[in-house]
């Protein structure tokens, strides 16, 4: 494996930057609402989604990646995100 086929998928393309997806849409939503929360429970809950949506673009990377790069990617972060 050449160290610029590790960035790109089975047909060639480059992989490394790639619209975001509906958990890492969900994971911006509920961080930027986690940080205006009024009340520390629902600031609580909220980080929680967040990370609960981080945790499923990671699965979903690691298992579903379309290149090297972002399944590895998406097994750190979810190692990461696991640890914590």
């Amino acid at each position: 494996m050449s160290f610029t086929s590790y960035f790109r998928d089975r047909r060639g393309r480059q992989t490394v930057f790639q619209r975001p997806n509906l958990p890492l849409l969900a994971w911006a939503g509920f961080g930027a609402a986690s940080s205006m929360a009024l009340t520390p429970r629902y600031r609580t809950l909220l980080h929680r989604a967040s990370q609960g949506s981080m945790m499923w673009w990671a699965a979903g990377e690691t298992f579903r990646g379309r290149s090297p790069f972002r399944r590895t990617i998406g097994a750190a972060t979810l190692m990461r995100s696991l640890r914590r």
